[in-house]
């Protein structure tokens, strides 16, 4: 199964030429191609990039954000105010930072999200297999997105990503099949299977 935050970073891009690069964390090495620009932080001098992970309530947001940062899976649901996690990682010989918001999925913040969005480098829009609103939600993110940083959708990095394949096939609301119609063939950009009981499968 392939990784969500390490396609992701893989958007990076740290130079003009087209070699590959490396991303290293103190656990895991990735080899990844650059492609997209990177930020400055105007406190360290460093270059910063900002994932955005974006959904619905209980589809596994901060699971997600947790297994990738702290290698563990949290059983109990706590809704959550947008959390900013910040890790420095190397990347083709260079230090960045890596920033990972984890955003409310309630609506009561609406102008907090378009905030967070304004500010993101790339993005994963996560929805539930189990829960077929949240896969509209996932669309109306998917959108969103796109009129927030007004720019087309192969102009910014943006994952969709199915969480909680773990669950019996009976249980799942929304098929792969329907999911990637919409995402691969319709909105051509990367749809992604995930467990968040998995570490590999986040990194």
């Amino acid at each position: 199964m392939t990784s969500t935050f390490s396609n992701t970073i893989s958007s990076v891009k740290v130079d003009d030429n087209n070699d590959s690069n490396h991303i290293s964390t103190n656990r895991q090495r990735h080899h990844v191609q650059a492609k997209r620009a990177v930020t400055l932080d105007v406190e360290t001098h460093k270059e910063k990039f900002r994932i955005v992970v974006l959904g619905a309530t209980k589809v596994g947001k901060t699971c997600l954000c947790q297994q990738f940062l702290q290698e563990k899976f949290l059983n109990d649901h706590k809704e959550t105010l947008d959390e900013l996690h910040s890790i420095e990682i190397s990347l083709a010989d260079r230090q960045i930072i890596l920033e990972i918001l984890d955003t409310a999925g309630i609506d009561e913040f609406p102008a907090m999200r378009r905030i967070a969005i304004a500010h993101g480098n790339a993005f994963l829009i996560l929805y539930a297999v189990n829960d077929a609103h949240s896969f509209d939600i996932a669309k109306q993110m998917y959108q969103l997105v796109l009129e927030i940083k007004n720019t087309t959708k192969n102009s910014i990095p943006i994952i969709i990503v199915a969480n909680k394949c773990d669950l019996n096939i009976e249980k799942h609301e929304i098929t792969e099949e329907y999911a990637k119609s919409i995402v691969e063939d319709q909105w051509k950009i990367t749809h992604m299977n995930v467990t968040c009981h998995e570490h590999e499968s986040v990194l």
